[in-house]
């Protein structure tokens, strides 16, 4: 009788290893997952990051083009627009 007891406390150690095994191994591959997903959307970010300072840096060129006195006074001239001076 002690030798099948022995045999079905083997049999149960073995069957809770597999089981608590196989539930390790899903969340292992869950987690693989997650990690990935958030590693894309990181990428994704970074990316659209550069792409918006590339944008902020065109626009403050142009900016910084449109301050010039030289584009007021095109402008200016584009539209009909005079100094008081050149009346």
């Amino acid at each position: 009788m002690d030798q099948q007891k022995a045999k079905r406390m083997f049999a149960a150690c073995v069957s809770s290893g597999i089981i608590l095994l196989f539930i390790l191994l899903s969340t292992i591959c869950y987690q693989f997952v997650l990690i990935r997903k958030t590693q894309i959307k990181i990428d994704n970010l970074n990316q659209e990051i550069q792409r918006l300072e590339e944008e902020k840096s065109q626009t403050q060129d142009a900016i910084d083009v449109w301050l010039t006195e030289w584009k007021i006074t095109e402008r200016a001239n584009e539209l009909g627009w005079l100094y008081g001076e050149d009346k």
